[in-house]
Order: C-alpha cells, then structure tokens, then sequence
C-alpha cells in the first residue's frame, strides 16, 4: 500500500473510476448489440476483456489505499448514472 494522504487518493481515484466507468458502460452498449447480433463469442470475448480491465484498475486503487478506492467506486457510479441517461434519452 502506499502512503498517501487522503486528498491525493480521492484526486487519483474519482478521475480514474470515473474514466474506467465511462469506458465500461459505453462499451457495453456496444457489447450488448453485438451479443444480440450474430457474434456471441465475440461479445463473449470482449465481455471479459472490460471486466479484467475494470478489475485491474480497482486492484491498483485498492492499493493506493481505501480512499482511492473509494472515490474511484464513486466516479464509476457518476459516470454509470451519465452514461445510462444519456442512452435512455436517444431511446
């Protein structure tokens, strides 16, 4: 773990969730067309591509240290609410 202080964990993680959740959630759109599509494996693949991402960058949050982590988890939640609006308005 390293030693930070709590404000430079919330300055790395809300931008780093934040970011990781705007990706996922976009490409998920994607993903979930081409599920529907004539590509599941495909689907399939990129599935567990942007969950191994998603993961990764919440493992090096969690070793930032519990605040990093934490706001990173809240930038992720912002950005689903963003993305999720946002989709539900072109519907």
């Amino acid at each position: 773990m390293l030693h930070l202080s709590s404000t430079i964990q919330v300055c790395i993680g809300f931008p780093a969730g934040t970011a990781a959740g705007w990706i996922h959630f976009n490409t998920l759109y994607w993903n979930v067309r081409l599920l529907t599509g004539r590509t599941p494996g495909r689907a399939i693949a990129i599935q567990l591509l942007r969950l191994g991402v998603l993961a990764a960058i919440f493992f090096v949050l969690a070793k930032i240290g519990a605040w990093a982590l934490l706001s990173g988890a809240a930038g992720l939640l912002i950005a689903r609410f963003t993305v999720l609006r946002r989709v539900r308005a072109q519907l």
